[in-house]
């Protein structure tokens, strides 16, 4: 091979490893979280929490059942996300919330259904601090369904 071949592909082999370095994923620091949740007073029956770090980390997802939840939060100020999960007709959404009651094909299709507003999840503004060591009780009772 011509030098100035080998000249070319040392340089081209420098250029694809020069991007890379320590690509080893960090552990994420968890600590246990555990708590309430009521909407109207009411325990939740069943629902998801999510603590998100919102910062690359991947958030904590927990299982809320009977008005509890148990589990690992990712350390830091994370961003609280709720929803009360319920299995209804869109018949029986519509007349829960007073609206009326449209008769249609797919109106008695049972879905999931989620009780709470939007303030709560998608627009959530809540902000808990979970730090080290734990554990954490972070009660969520004073939520309300309007």
């Amino acid at each position: 091979m011509n030098p100035l071949r080998c000249a070319a592909l040392a340089a081209a082999c420098a250029l694809v490893t020069a991007g890379c370095g320590d690509t080893t994923v960090k552990p994420v620091a968890r600590v246990k979280v555990s708590g309430a949740v009521k909407v109207d007073g009411k325990d939740v029956k069943s629902g998801t929490i999510t603590f998100d770090p919102q910062n690359g980390q991947a958030p904590g997802s927990l299982n809320i059942l009977d008005g509890k939840y148990e589990g690992l939060a990712p350390v830091g100020k994370c961003k609280v996300s709720i929803n009360a999960l319920e299995k209804m007709t869109t018949k029986e959404w519509q007349k829960r919330k007073g609206q009326p009651v449209i008769d249609g094909p797919g109106y008695e299709e049972v879905q999931e259904i989620n009780l709470l507003p939007d303030r709560y999840n998608s627009k959530s503004e809540i902000i808990h601090d979970v730090t080290e060591p734990g554990p954490h009780t972070f009660d969520f009772v004073d939520m309300k369904s309007k």
